[in-house]
């Protein structure tokens, strides 16, 4: 089979997939990625190395595939093609969030183009799927998203076969400028869309420097990972290069010049964010996770940020709820909603390692299948299944709809 990885953002999901695919008998990958260079300087590029021949993106594959390669399917994260490039498609989605709505007004482009390439997906349509990754999921995609359910498979995450298990860190040393081995480290990793992480309680110039100054105090490193740079205005970029510059125990990465997260979530011992659907990720580490309350009142107008092909698009809305699709009461961690309380839990946290591993549990067998190991199996016979239009994955996907509709 041959398989075309057409990524938007290539880490994570995709990533711990398109390696699971480099090890499967007969199957040719080709990964179409912004700058294939960046992906091969990261340090797990090195350590996992891969098969799959990776491709500069240019304007053209918009249109048509890479030459010379006629692949029999094309995943995706998020965007996609504007024409097809191979006769089926499937989309392995880059996140489990909270951020919503992803009812089918936000998502009409996508159902446009998904329709431009492989036919409508809010009918039943044999040659294009819809990763789930569990049943809440299922039944929000179908409800909400517009997805019809036959083009819909429950699958959970490929990355928690990975982040499940055990690793070295004393592998991933090389490619940190601090101690991983024998200090902990807290990853920081919030979402984008509510601006500055701290805006609610003061402001990110003032609380910042004071998190961090504890967590040092704590012995602790930090990873301040964000999402793109030309998200953010150059005012703060500066300020939180101002940050890395200042603590020799900060490492500051974009995620434009630094795509990979895994060893990131590897080696982190706790996971600060305001409701990136990176936690989701990491609950499978077991470590746990301090969520932010992204807001000072979930009723409360505020500032809300999209990327838009013309750039950062900043719209007033009443209320938070109207861009959650999960309440975030509904996590697998401890919920910080002012600073002191973030400051208690990071020194409870740091000093209790298996605290959190419970809720994160829970969540998992709520939300994502329990993360047990076999969702890049599943997700590999889903494929199969839709190429080869066999019925492998029939039994598992009506199983799920049923336990969506209880």
């Amino acid at each position: 089979m041959n398989i075309l990885v057409y990524a938007t953002t290539f880490g994570a999901d995709l990533w711990c997939f398109t390696h699971f695919l480099d090890r499967q008998p007969g199957v040719e990958v080709r990964v179409l990625l912004d700058d294939p260079d960046v992906f091969r300087s990261e340090g797990v590029s090195k350590l996992f190395p891969l098969k799959a021949r990776l491709i500069k993106r240019k304007w053209r594959h918009a249109f048509m595939g890479p030459g010379g390669f006629e692949p029999d399917v094309t995943i995706m994260d998020n965007n996609v093609p504007l024409f097809a490039p191979s006769p089926k498609g499937f989309m392995l989605w880059h996140g489990f969030g909270w951020k919503g709505p992803n009812d089918e007004k936000e998502f009409r482009w996508l159902h446009y183009t998904i329709k431009n390439c492989w036919g409508d997906a809010k009918i039943s349509n044999p040659n294009f799927r819809w990763q789930c990754f569990g049943p809440w999921d299922l039944k929000h995609r179908t409800e909400v998203s517009g997805f019809h359910p036959d083009n819909c498979r429950v699958l959970g995450a490929a990355s928690h076969d990975y982040l499940s298990k055990p690793f070295n860190a004393a592998l991933a040393q090389p490619y940190y400028p601090f101690d991983v081995v024998n200090q902990p480290t807290v990853l920081i990793a919030p979402t984008w869309h509510y601006g500055e992480v701290f805006s609610h309680w003061g402001g990110d110039g003032e609380l910042f420097p004071k998190l961090i100054d504890q967590i040092t105090a704590n012995g602790a490193n930090v990873i301040l990972r964000l999402h793109d740079s030309f998200r953010y205005e150059k005012q703060y970029r500066t300020f939180l290069h101002s940050l890395s510059e200042r603590y020799e125990n900060v490492y500051l990465k974009f995620k434009d010049k630094n795509p990979d997260n895994f060893l990131d979530l590897k080696i982190s011992d706790l996971l600060i964010t305001n409701y990136s659907s990176i936690a989701n990720l990491f609950y499978a580490t077991g470590q746990p996770v301090i969520h932010v309350y992204p807001v000072k009142d979930a009723d409360e107008r505020f500032l809300w940020r999209s990327k838009t092909f013309a750039g950062v698009y900043k719209k007033e809305v009443d209320s938070a709820r109207f861009i959650w699709k999960l309440p975030p009461e509904e996590n697998g961690g401890l919920v910080a909603r002012n600073f002191k309380e973030l400051q208690q839990q990071v020194d409870y946290t740091l000093g209790n390692p298996p605290c959190c591993k419970e809720a994160a549990s829970q969540f998992l067998d709520r939300y994502m299948l329990g993360a047990d190991g076999n969702n890049c199996e599943r997700i590999w016979r889903a494929v199969q299944d839709l190429v080869y239009e066999g019925s492998l994955e029939q039994a598992t996907h009506l199983e799920y709809a049923g336990a969506a509709s209880q």
